[in-house]
């Protein structure tokens, strides 16, 4: 079984709606849909915002749900410039941004514990992921996608994340999914659609962005599921 996490209710409610033999389970207060799409055995949920109750989706779908792999998918600000408004981030590596136990001498970013910064993504499902939004004429960038609890909206901030990380995205929940799947030994990947330029300006229509967005993402990994089934 595949785990599908959204960072957007419209994304999910739209897959849900394509469930085949589809039923709910509530836990901790989140809806996990169950069924079939496209042929392949899912479970689907939205987090929440943030890190904590990402974290606490992942493990549920790992532990109740028995999920293989999980991908994860929704908006970011991006710090490339490759990386424009409607366009898609595919994680190489998951960094979280507000760690910092530096004044003890440590890397600014370690995860203490598992003692790394960079939480790597399943190199099979970021590829297939690539290679399923170039035939679907998406612009993309592989590359680092940096987590942290902050909306980023300043250039400043930007410019440290993308100095410090050499990251191409910013968001608030992929990093602590990854860092639940690797010490659970789940192969993950993240799917961000770019929202904004991470500068506190946003020039499109939120409303209007959200339908695009969800409709990018849930194009990817409709056509991803039977690849990686």
């Amino acid at each position: 079984m595949i785990g599908i996490i959204g960072a957007m209710r419209i994304e999910v409610e739209a897959l849900k709606a394509k469930l085949t033999n589809a039923s709910t389970t509530t836990i901790s207060g989140v809806d996990y849909h169950q069924g079939q799409l496209n042929g392949v055995d899912v479970v689907m949920a939205v987090s929440g915002v943030g890190k904590v109750f990402a974290a606490i989706c992942a493990q549920t779908m790992i532990l109740h749900f028995h999920v293989s792999k999980i991908i994860n998918s929704g908006v970011a600000g991006t710090l490339s410039s490759q990386l424009h408004i409607g366009d898609v981030a595919i994680s190489s590596a998951l960094v979280q941004h507000d760690m910092d136990t530096s004044c003890v001498g440590d890397p600014v970013g370690l995860i203490s514990g598992i003692n790394i910064v960079e939480l790597p993504a399943s190199e099979a499902l970021y590829q297939e992921v690539a290679s399923v939004a170039k035939s679907l004429g998406f612009n993309y960038q592989i590359g680092t996608v940096a987590t942290g609890d902050q909306f980023v909206g300043n250039r400043e901030r930007k410019d440290w994340i993308t100095k410090t990380f050499n990251a191409i995205a910013c968001e608030m929940e992929a990093g602590s999914i990854a860092q639940v799947c690797y010490v659970n030994q789940i192969p993950f990947v993240t799917i961000r659609v770019i929202s904004d330029e991470a500068s506190g300006d946003v020039h499109i229509d939120y409303m209007e962005f959200v339908k695009l967005a969800a409709d990018r993402s849930m194009a990817i990994t409709e056509a991803l599921l039977p690849k990686i089934a």
